[in-house]
């Protein structure tokens, strides 16, 4: 199936929901997936356009909460920025677990910073953490060396 094919088909008009093919193609266009990619088959797209319709399908659910693991694996810059959009606009709570720096920066509220068999929360902001692990790393650099 094509994307919109798919959508149409798994998301079906109902007499409390109902979108035509430019409703569905506005929707879409918010994940990313626009013009000639929406009549692709699903199965010529890359993976990280497949992650498109998969972020695209869980804000057709009404979840209070999601989990996601390295959600930038497989993405471009483009598709990260789509993703952060969405998540800001997202109305229930997010947990994200990601070394993308990018990502983190553009929507986390809180940073909570997993190391030594612990977790704690980070007071600053992910540049600031950025920052510190890099005097770390210097300055254990800088006594390894000795």
């Amino acid at each position: 199936m094509t994307v919109i094919e798919f959508f149409q088909h798994t998301y079906p008009n109902t007499k409390d929901f109902v979108r035509d093919v430019d409703m569905w193609r506005a929707f879409l266009g918010r994940y990313g997936v626009s013009g000639k990619m929406q009549t692709t088959k699903i199965s010529h797209l890359s993976e990280g356009q497949k992650s498109r319709i998969v972020f695209g399908m869980l804000c057709m659910k009404n979840y209070n909460l999601l989990l996601l693991d390295e959600p930038t694996n497989h993405l471009d810059i483009e598709a990260i920025d789509s993703l952060a959009e969405a998540i800001n606009h997202y109305k229930g709570g997010v947990v994200l677990v990601s070394h993308d720096f990018r990502l983190i920066d553009q929507v986390a509220k809180e940073i909570w910073v997993c190391e030594n068999k612990t977790v704690h929360p980070w007071s600053g902001n992910i540049r600031d953490y950025k920052k510190a692990l890099a005097k770390k790393m210097g300055a254990e650099y800088y006594a390894s060396s000795k």
